[in-house]
């Protein structure tokens, strides 16, 4: 590992645009994530996108210029599912943020994007207009609005507003009155789990087949919430984009093959599903001095500590999911399934920004290689919404330079040493997160 810190050999005022700029690394060890390499390079960006890697500064250039030091470059990590509410504060409450707060926590932690999959609509549509034109640094905000959902279903519970849809005929009306608003997907509850002995309302396969057409129609993609094996296959044969959350029990021998052949993505939001377990066997596990940077030590401290008793069955049914989520998450992967990386974000013992990269180290720790866990960070997340988030010509200057390779060690994903946006050297200090 090359030591000496980064050096900007040529500055500019990061308060006044994040839009677009031009900007030349050199010396960077860039990581590949589509091609699966690595080589020792320059990169040269140009109106926020990678223009090429010359092998010295264009004659002429009077952008910044960064000397990596021989340190590792790879695209902005993304969070594919959370909701723009804040973490969780043991015993009971809660550390709100608005979507904003968040925006600059994501990319204090090296989170470029993030994708809303249920707030209070309008709001958090406004958060999304107002973050593309704002003049200070933030990860860049992408929303479904609502949650679609049954009578007294799932989302319904918050006390939020959302869009019931209990017929096919509610589906294609909301659909088409939400697609006016141009989400970036739409979002749909397709769940018949009981959870500790309790089930919601959910809607039928032949709602869930209208949302999904009458989203196509409109040129929309469909994110959706399922809770059994069940539910998993009639989302991928209803054609959905992508089914976010991994079940219980063993995966049936046809589902890996048919997202393949559908193309589906998988959001297994491993971290919401285990981590609160996991951190209460194992509370070195929240010994990340980036954590502790986010969320303070105090807050630390309180997870650290025995939850209360009102958590104590979703302990247990954590525990019980966590072998068998994995298990799951490594034969889709082995045959191919694109996985996406998202935290669910705004439920216990998920932390804002901090758990994707807690999510790449479940991805890991199930059998996925290093490789397959910072492709759906970067350039799977982009698939899914249309977005070139690699290190390939053509793609969002939108990078992270590490201290540490992540091949060698995924906890090095942390370890981040520059937050590059869209060509744009961004103070990380400006925008270190809050502690309420």
């Amino acid at each position: 590992m090359v030591s000496g810190a980064v050096t900007l050999i040529a500055a500019f005022a990061i308060g006044q645009s994040v839009g677009a700029q031009d900007l030349y690394i050199s010396n960077a060890r860039v990581l590949n994530v589509g091609s699966r390499t690595e080589s020792t390079r320059n990169v040269l960006i140009r109106e926020g996108k990678i223009a090429g890697f010359p092998a010295t500064r264009p004659s002429g250039f009077r952008g910044p210029v960064i000397d990596a030091g021989g340190r590792w470059v790879m695209p902005a990590l993304s969070d594919m599912h959370t909701h723009s509410v804040g973490n969780f504060r043991p015993p009971g409450g809660f550390q709100f943020m608005s979507p904003e707060e968040i925006s600059r926590a994501d990319l204090y932690a090296g989170v470029a994007r993030y994708l809303d999959l249920f707030s209070l609509e309008d709001s958090i549509f406004a958060a999304r207009t107002s973050r593309r034109s704002a003049k200070t640094p933030g990860a860049d905000i992408f929303a479904a609005g609502p949650c679609l959902t049954a009578t007294r279903g799932h989302c319904s519970e918050y006390g939020v507003p959302t869009r019931i849809v209990d017929t096919p005929a509610d589906a294609t009306r909301e659909v088409n009155d939400l697609a006016k608003k141009k989400p970036d997907v739409v979002k749909v509850v397709y769940d018949h789990q009981t959870y500790g002995g309790r089930s919601l309302p959910t809607i039928d396969r032949a709602t869930l087949e209208a949302v999904v057409a009458t989203a196509k129609s409109n040129g929309l993609k469909t994110v959706v919430h399922i809770g059994t094996w069940a539910d998993f296959r009639d989302a991928v044969v209803a054609g959905a984009a992508a089914v976010t959350h991994t079940p219980g029990g063993e995966i049936p021998a046809d589902i890996a093959a048919l997202m393949v052949q559908r193309g589906t993505l998988h959001i297994p939001t491993l971290a919401v599903q285990g981590d609160y377990s996991r951190f209460v066997d194992d509370p070195t596990l929240l010994d990340s001095p980036l954590l502790a940077t986010m969320i303070g030590q105090q807050m630390v401290g309180l997870f650290k500590a025995p939850p209360p008793p009102s958590m104590a069955s979703w302990m247990e049914y954590q525990r019980t999911m966590r072998k068998t989520n994995a298990e799951a998450v490594r034969t889709l992967a082995a045959a191919g399934v694109p996985m996406v990386t998202g935290t669910d974000g705004g439920n216990p013992a998920v932390f804002q920004g901090y758990s994707v990269h807690r999510e790449l180290r479940l991805l890991v720790e199930a059998g996925l290689s290093p490789w397959d866990a910072l492709a759906a960070t970067t350039i799977n997340a982009g698939r899914l919404l249309g977005r070139k988030w690699g290190t390939e010509v053509g793609d969002e200057g939108t990078l992270v330079i590490l201290d540490a390779s992540p091949l060698e060690d995924i906890r090095n994903t942390e370890r981040i040493h520059a937050v590059i946006l869209r060509g744009v050297s961004v103070n990380r200090d400006d925008i270190r997160p809050s502690r309420p």
